[in-house]
C-alpha cells in the first residue's frame, strides 16, 4: 500500500468513527481533518465533499462485512445455516454502524447521490454473489439442485429487501428502520429463508 492509499485509509477510518458516533449530519469535514491533524485542503484533495467520503466509508464497511461473512461460510456446510448466518451478519453490522444510516441522505431513493447509488449497487451485486455461492455449494453437496443460482439468489434478496417495507411503521416518511424494526425484519427474513429453501427442495421432488 503506497502513501496515498495509506492516507486515504486513515481518513476513511477516522470518518467512520465520527459518523458512527455522532452521525453524518452532525460531523463536519473540519472535525475529521482535525482528528488526523490534516489541513482541510488536503482532506478535500482525497475527498471533494462529505458525500464522497460517506460513500467511501459505507463501501469500506461493506467490504469488512462480506470478508467476515466469507470467513464464516467456509465452515458452514448446511445451506440453511449458511443463509441464516448471512442474515445474522447483516443485522450485526447494521446495529454496529446504525448511526451511519442517515435518513436525510438515503431516506428518499429518488434523491440518493450518485456516489451512494454506486455503493448501493455494488453491495447488492455482492450480496447476490454471496447468496449464489451458498446455493452453488449446496448443489455440490447435492443438498439442492438450483439451475440458475444467480437468478434465484436475486429473487431471494429482493424478497428479503421487501420485508423492510412490511415492518416500517411509517412507510411514507421512513426508509431506514429503527433498531427494533431491524431486529424484527431480521427475524422475518429468517422465516422467509426457511420457507424459500423448503420451496426449492419441494420443487426438486415434484
Amino acid at each position: 500500500m503506497d502513501n496515498h492509499d495509506k492516507k486515504r485509509t486513515l481518513i476513511i477510518e477516522a470518518a467512520t468513527k465520527r459518523f458512527a458516533h455522532f452521525g453524518i449530519s452532525k460531523t463536519t469535514m473540519t472535525e475529521i481533518a482535525k482528528d488526523l491533524s490534516l489541513s482541510k485542503a488536503l482532506l478535500y484533495y482525497y475527498f471533494p465533499d462529505k458525500i464522497s467520503l460517506y460513500a467511501a466509508v459505507l463501501e469500506n464497511i461493506a467490504k469488512k462485512m462480506f470478508h467476515k461473512i466469507d470467513q464464516g461460510l467456509v465452515d458452514i456446510d448446511n445451506c440453511e445455516d449458511a443463509i441464516l448466518y448471512i442474515i445474522d451478519m447483516r443485522l450485526a453490522f447494521a446495529m454496529k454502524y446504525y448511526n451511519l444510516f442517515d435518513q436525510t441522505i438515503i431516506g428518499n431513493s429518488m434523491e440518493i447521490p450518485q456516489e451512494l447509488s454506486r455503493v448501493i449497487q455494488l453491495v447488492s451485486e455482492r450480496e447476490i454473489k454471496t447468496i449464489a455461492s451458498v446455493f452453488n455449494k449446496a448443489n455440490q453437496c447435492q443438498e439442492l439442485h438450483v439451475e440458475n443460482t444467480i437468478y434465484i439468489a436475486e429473487i431471494f434478496l429482493n424478497a428479503m429487501i421487501g420485508m423492510r417495507f412490511c415492518v416500517l411503521k411509517d412507510k411514507k416518511a421512513m426508509f431506514i428502520p429503527t433498531k427494533d424494526e431491524f431486529d424484527e425484519i431480521s427475524k422475518m427474513q429468517k422465516k422467509l429463508a426457511v420457507i424459500f429453501l423448503n420451496g426449492l427442495r419441494n420443487q426438486e421432488k415434484s
